[in-house]
């Protein structure tokens, strides 16, 4: 239930990914989903030129063609579009466009852009990722309306998808004044909880903490310290 690659505040060298309205498992980093787009004589076209055509190419041929044609419960979706400089998200129902909820300069890595992380009935989580052990960002949408129901920049610690429930801390690296919060999708609760004091002592707090067990009235962690050499479980009353 932790995302196959960890997320950061981070520097993108010359370039940007935003969610605007503008371990899930995220895209491989070579992943790019295949898009099949026809372009129409390039030849004398002054408006596209050729590290586009060749971006436009690799994006073609890439053979990871489902990451971003998502289907999501409620008849919601989610498809990878492009033009001469970004790469984009459309969130949409049927064939409504309800918002953009993505952007990317064209060539960055799709996890970047970001992806579904889980699907709940009524929102999903979507996450930013980028490598390298950082946290990972991520929006709780409101499927119907594309509303952030979470403070932004708040970062994943898991889910579990049966009880419909989000472990996140709304700070991306938290000390001992922070908390997590479980928010739970269906109850439309959200509320707070210590960390376990010895994930503090280390880097990489958020990617050593993992939802074990969720019922009604408790649900349990089990977090990694000591350069995860040690293995602890905590439960907590809902």
């Amino acid at each position: 239930m932790t995302p196959g690659n960890s997320l950061p505040f981070f520097l993108l060298l010359l370039f940007s990914c935003t969610n605007n309205k503008t371990n899930p498992v995220s895209p491989k980093d070579s992943a790019q989903p295949a898009i099949i787009k026809t372009i129409t004589d390039t030849t004398h076209s002054t408006a596209i030129d050729s590290n586009y055509l060749a971006m436009v190419e690799a994006i073609k041929e890439n053979p990871y063609a489902a990451e971003y044609d998502t289907a999501l419960k409620g008849g919601f979706s989610i498809s990878f579009q492009y033009n001469k400089e970004d790469q984009y998200l459309l969130y949409q129902k049927g064939q409504k466009i309800i918002d953009t909820i993505g952007n990317c300069s064209l060539g960055l890595l799709y996890k970047n852009l970001g992806y579904v992380g889980a699907d709940f009935d009524n929102s999903f989580v979507f996450v930013q990722s980028y490598g390298s052990g950082n946290p990972d960002y991520i929006q709780l949408y409101d499927k119907e309306t594309a509303t952030n129901l979470i403070a932004n920049g708040s970062a994943w610690i898991d889910v579990d998808t049966a009880r419909q429930v989000l472990l996140y801390s709304k700070a991306d690296v938290p000390t001992p004044s922070d908390s997590m919060s479980l928010f739970d999708t269906k109850k439309n609760t959200n509320r707070q909880y210590a960390f376990p004091k010895e994930i503090f002592d280390e880097p990489e707090k958020l990617n050593r903490i993992h939802l074990t067990n969720v019922t009604d009235k408790t649900f349990s962690i089990e977090y990694e310290f000591k350069d995860r050499q040690i293995t602890k479980t905590k439960k907590y009353i809902r």
